[in-house]
């Protein structure tokens, strides 16, 4: 964001993202300390382990513990920074504030202005009310059902065929078997039949 149209615009507005940003970070940190030392000071006390060997053991765990958990939630708080800088922190293209604007600009100038801009809440109210919209979003909820509805009765009938499938699998396996059984036995009865003939 440094050096970008938005960084400018929240400057004019004497605003500063970052600071929020490493204000909303800090006070994370905090919470989490104040957390883990409340658990540390609980734990000692239940475990009446206060001024023992087992007091050390207690605080390496629980400092292994808010290591894990403070590298999980710091990757992830950078994440959300990120995020933040790019998205929630950012202007629209084209975005210019009027020619009056400076540090005085109240509030109630801003929202004046962001309602006159091209694309503002008008627009998408008078989208909201429209009794077209209104019906197509109620048909495409319909349809939904009936998808959804047929979809169920499709899944039903393939676990049914697959069933079907496993039962036909397991009639063929026992075809091949007896045929094997068969084959084995005549070719058993033929090599005793030629042994018959042989011996004579």
């Amino acid at each position: 964001m440094e050096g970008s149209e938005s960084e400018a615009i929240f400057d004019s507005l004497n605003l500063n993202p970052q600071l929020f940003i490493n204000e909303t970070l800090n006070t994370v940190d905090d919470l989490l300390d104040d957390a883990f030392d409340f658990y540390l000071q609980k734990a000692s006390k239940l475990l009446k382990t206060e001024g023992t060997d087992r007091s050390q053991d207690l605080t390496k765990g629980v400092n292994y513990v808010r290591n894990l958990v403070q590298s999980s939630l710091d990757k992830r708080l950078a994440m959300w920074e990120k995020y933040c800088l790019r998205h929630c922190f950012t202007v629209p293209e084209g975005f210019s504030l009027p020619k009056n604007v400076g540090s005085c600009l109240d509030s109630m100038e801003l929202l004046t202005y962001l309602d006159e801009l091209p694309g503002s809440c008008s627009m998408v109210q008078d989208a909201l009310s429209d009794p077209n919209v209104d019906a197509e979003l109620v048909s495409l909820r319909d349809k939904l059902t009936l998808v959804g509805a047929e979809s169920e009765k499709l899944n039903r009938e393939l676990k049914e065929l697959e069933r079907q499938s496993a039962s036909s699998g397991h009639c063929a396996g026992l075809v091949n078997e007896t045929l094997q059984l068969y084959e084995s036995a005549s070719a058993h009865d033929m090599f005793q039949g030629h042994k018959d003939i042989s011996i004579e």
